[in-house]
C-alpha cells in the first residue's frame, strides 16, 4: 500500500535518459528523439507511462503490455504476487494511463495467461469499453511432448492477447 506522498514521487515529472537507436547496423546511441521514433522502455512502468503522458498524451497507436501473470513464480525482479483486488488496481492504473496515450484510432494488446486473463477481459472491458474490444488471440507457445505429457492435468501451452481498440469506428486494421 502506498502512501500518498509515494503516489506523489511516482508521478512527478521524469526524465528518459540512455536512449538507444536499433537498425540493421546495430546499436547507436541517440542525442534526441521525435515523434517518428519508436519507443522499447525499460524500467518501471508506472514511471515510463507517467513521464510519457505530459508529451505523447494521444499520440501513441499501438501499446503492447506483458504485464506480472499473478503466479507467484517469475523470476523478473518485480512483484509477482497479488492478491486478486490488488492485482487489479494496478493493472487499472496502468490500463488507464495507456488509454490516455493511446491515439483515437490506436490500439492496445495485453498479454496474460490463464491466472489473469478473464479478470484482465472483464477489467479492459470497463477501462476500454466492450465495444472497443476487437479479439481475444491464442498465442501457442509450446508444443506437448517429453516431460511435459507426463502432467496429471490439462497441459498449458497457451497465452491469452487481449486486443482493443481506444475507439473501434476510427480504427484501422491492416491484416499483413
Amino acid at each position: 500500500i502506498l502512501a500518498p506522498d509515494e503516489i506523489n514521487r511516482l508521478t512527478e515529472p521524469k526524465a528518459l535518459t540512455t536512449f538507444r537507436r536499433f537498425d540493421s547496423e546495430g546499436e547507436h546511441e541517440v542525442s534526441e528523439v521525435s515523434m517518428q521514433d519508436n519507443f522499447i522502455i525499460k524500467g518501471n512502468n508506472l514511471l515510463s507511462l507517467y513521464s510519457l503522458l505530459p508529451k505523447y498524451k494521444g499520440k501513441v497507436k499501438l501499446i503492447y503490455i506483458d504485464p506480472p501473470y499473478n503466479t507467484g513464480s517469475d523470476s523478473f525482479g518485480y512483484n509477482d504476487k497479488f492478491n486478486r483486488s490488488t492485482w487489479l488496481t494496478f493493472m487499472r492504473t496502468r490500463l488507464e494511463l495507456s488509454k490516455a496515450l493511446l491515439s483515437n484510432d490506436g490500439a492496445i494488446y495485453v498479454q496474460l495467461d490463464f491466472h489473469q486473463a478473464h479478470y484482465a477481459k472483464v477489467l479492459l472491458d470497463e477501462v476500454f469499453g466492450e465495444d472497443n474490444f476487437q479479439r481475444e488471440i491464442i498465442w501457442r507457445i509450446g508444443w506437448l511432448s517429453g516431460y511435459k505429457t507426463a502432467d496429471k492435468n490439462w497441459i498449458r501451452n497457451h497465452d491469452t492477447i487481449l486486443f482493443y481498440s481506444k475507439d473501434a469506428s476510427q480504427m484501422t486494421f491492416n491484416k499483413y
